[in-house]
C-alpha cells in the first residue's frame, strides 16, 4: 500500500465543543472549517486532525442502529510531541484543562508525558523527549 497522505478523524458527539477545544484551547491552526456540515481539519505538526459528527459516519457505514456509546477502556489516544511539556501543561491548565495525569518522567522510553481529554472524552497524550 502506498499512502500519500494520512490523518486522524475523531468521530464526536459534540462537534462544536470539540471544534472549539482544538481551535481555542489546544490552538491548532484550522485547515478546513465547515460548521454547517460539522466538519473541520486542523494542522497538527505533520498530520491533519479532523473532527466530524459521529452519527454521520454511523449512517454512512449503515451502523446507526447500534448504541452510540458503551463503557469500556480507552481504545485510542492522540499523541502530540511538544518541545516543552511543563510550559504546555501550565498553558492548558490556565485555560481550565483538567489533566488525567500530571507530567511524569518515563525513563524507560526516554519521554516525559502528561494526559488530558477533549470535550468528547478522547484521551490525549503530550510527550516531550528527555535528553
Amino acid at each position: 500500500m502506498k499512502v500519500s497522505k494520512s490523518y486522524t478523524r475523531l468521530l464526536v458527539k459534540d462537534w462544536k465543543a470539540c471544534f472549539l477545544f482544538y481551535k481555542d484551547v489546544i490552538e491548532f491552526d484550522i485547515a478546513v472549517e465547515d460548521q454547517e456540515a460539522g466538519y473541520a481539519e486542523f494542522k497538527a505538526g505533520d498530520m491533519r486532525l479532523a473532527v466530524s459528527h459521529r452519527q454521520e459516519m454511523a449512517q454512512l457505514i449503515h451502523n446507526a442502529e447500534k448504541p452510540a456509546h458503551a463503557e469500556c477502556q480507552d481504545t485510542v489516544v492522540l499523541i502530540f510531541t511538544v518541545h516543552d511539556l511543563e510550559e504546555e501543561y501550565q498553558r492548558l491548565r490556565h485555560k481550565g484543562v483538567e489533566f488525567t495525569a500530571a507530567p511524569m518522567n518515563n525513563p524507560y522510553y526516554g519521554i516525559k508525558t502528561a494526559y488530558l481529554r477533549d470535550p468528547d472524552g478522547t484521551l490525549i497524550g503530550l510527550y516531550e523527549f528527555l535528553v
